[in-house]
């Protein structure tokens, strides 16, 4: 008897321990969400009112905002006077009310993206406990998504089309979840929204759709009907308001872009691996343990889900211009479906030493996604760094073109002109519609319309060097979107012989 009780103390005493443990790590990682969320939304009000560009294409979407409420169409030909982005437009459509209320800045537009994420957390949060019903685990996928604002490359609060976009996605991933004829319809609704906000998105829904199509054939033939009705009216007004160059900025373009074959590998050792081992090999395990019963539940919605962003990620993050951006759908499903599957662990295994080793793990991978949130601050240095360069070309007779800068130039009381990343992208592309703009950026060049150019050292411009030369005179400022990078921008001349004949 003395033997028994002794080892009924001894299974008391160490299952006290393991809850005490386990409160401890629950703790620790409540800690680390909130500072998660604080760390963002610190930075968020740090940069909101900063006057500058924060990401070098931020003031371009600005100019399609006004290009609109000038009554003109986005997509038209090429031209010095405006190269639309490769973008569907619902994003500006929804800036132009805050453009109106708040003013032409920069806080307007970053203000909608800022809104946009909160609602991403929030319905980050209701799909983890529409699933779990558990409020813990619910918190871990916002603290997740939050702690993700550096490796997406601090991306959330930007004046660009991204944070929309992919709430409009989570929001149709979360009214499918339910299974129900009024809602179905309310996530084909959204997931056509994520689609005229960023039209790569479709590549996402067409995974959730075989997941429905899997679940009930009477579902998808609603969903799938209303979707592509939308997709094809709102392709067919856009394309005859265009006279065709909503086609070819949106899908034309886009097609031409080459591939970066050197991320196939880099996409996994440098932009996941690093941050996300842990979730990743976790979810594997889980969806390995479970394949057998994977199409019998609505666990094959997650699977997709994590497919289809994956696959929009890897896609983009190799097509030339993809930036760490295109990383947040994939991160948006890491977040959601890691403490699903953490939280399945648990209920398979209803052990306090399990549940120790797996709030462990997630505490470890918290800490793998802690970074210094002052690094993305804009400082006064940093302001006057901008301040300088501009003023260098304020008094500048005649036109200038600082390639990085469209919209911000209105600083300085000069006209504006098409971003670097859209002239080069055009100059770059073997396509039949780019030759008019051509012929007339040669001619600008030839015949030196341009006082001055100012351009990245680390980029080139074709037919540049022909008629203008790199000088000895440069600026260097701090990008805000990664980690403790400079860009050293030079200023071309025109060379002094004459090409005017």
């Amino acid at each position: 008897m003395k033997k028994i009780k002794s080892k009924l103390n001894a299974k008391k005493f160490s299952e006290g321990n393991f809850l005490n443990i386990n409160k401890l790590l629950t703790f620790f990682i409540y800690l680390l969400i909130a500072y998660a969320i604080f760390s963002v939304f610190f930075v968020f009000i740090s940069r909101l009112f900063f006057p500058y560009q924060l990401e070098w294409m931020e003031g371009g979407e600005i100019e399609h905002i006004l290009r609109l409420l000038d009554g003109k169409c986005i997509y038209c030909p090429p031209s010095l006077e405006f190269i639309p982005y490769i973008y569907t437009p619902l994003f500006y459509y929804i800036g132009i009310p805050f453009i109106k209320i708040f003013g032409v800045n920069f806080f307007s537009i970053r203000l909608v993206s800022i809104l946009g994420f909160v609602l991403l957390l929030s319905t980050t949060y209701l799909v983890v406990f529409k699933t779990t019903k558990n409020k813990f685990w619910s918190f871990v996928a916002v603290g997740l998504l939050a702690f993700s604002y550096s490796t997406t490359g601090f991306w959330f609060d930007l004046a660009r089309v991204d944070t929309i976009a992919n709430l409009f996605m989570l929001l149709s991933f979360f009214f499918l979840l339910d299974e129900n004829p009024k809602r179905n319809l309310l996530s084909a609704f959204f997931a056509f929204c994520a689609f005229y906000t960023k039209q790569s998105f479709i590549s996402v829904h067409l995974f959730l759709l075989l997941g429905l199509l899997i679940r009930d054939k009477g579902l998808f033939s609603k969903h799938f009907l209303l979707y592509f009705s939308l997709i094809l009216v709102s392709t067919i007004i856009e394309t005859i308001r265009s006279n065709g160059w909503y086609i070819f900025w949106n899908f034309t373009l886009p097609a031409s872009h080459y591939w970066i074959w050197s991320r196939v590998v880099t996409f996994w050792s440098i932009d996941l691996l690093p941050f996300y081992s842990i979730s990743l090999a976790l979810i594997l395990g889980y969806f390995f343990v479970q394949k057998d019963e994977l199409f019998k539940s609505k666990e094959i919605y997650f699977l997709l889900f994590l497919i289809g962003t994956l696959f929009n990620s890897y896609f983009l993050r190799l097509h030339y211009g993809g930036y760490l951006n295109v990383l947040i759908p994939f991160v948006i499903s890491i977040s959601i479906v890691l403490p699903i599957i953490v939280f399945r662990f648990q209920q398979m295994f209803n052990s306090k030493n399990i549940q120790t080793i797996l709030l462990t793990l997630v505490l470890v991978q918290f800490c793998l996604l802690i970074y210094d949130f002052l690094t993305p601050i804009p400082t006064q240095k940093d302001k006057g760094e901008i301040e300088y360069l501009l003023n260098n070309f304020r008094e500048t007779q005649g036109d200038v073109y600082l390639m990085g800068y469209n919209f911000v130039q209105r600083y300085i009381g000069k006209r504006d002109f098409p971003h670097y990343v859209l002239v080069n992208d055009l100059l770059i592309a073997n396509l039949k519609e780019k030759e008019s703009f051509e012929r007339e950026f040669i001619y600008s060049l030839k015949t030196h319309k341009f006082s001055a150019i100012l351009l990245d050292d680390d980029l080139t411009l074709k037919h540049l060097d022909k008629y203008y030369y790199k000088t000895d005179k440069f600026f260097y400022h701090r990008v805000f979107n990664t980690k403790n990078v400079f860009r050293k921008e030079v200023v071309w001349l025109p060379k002094q012989k004459d090409y005017s004949n």
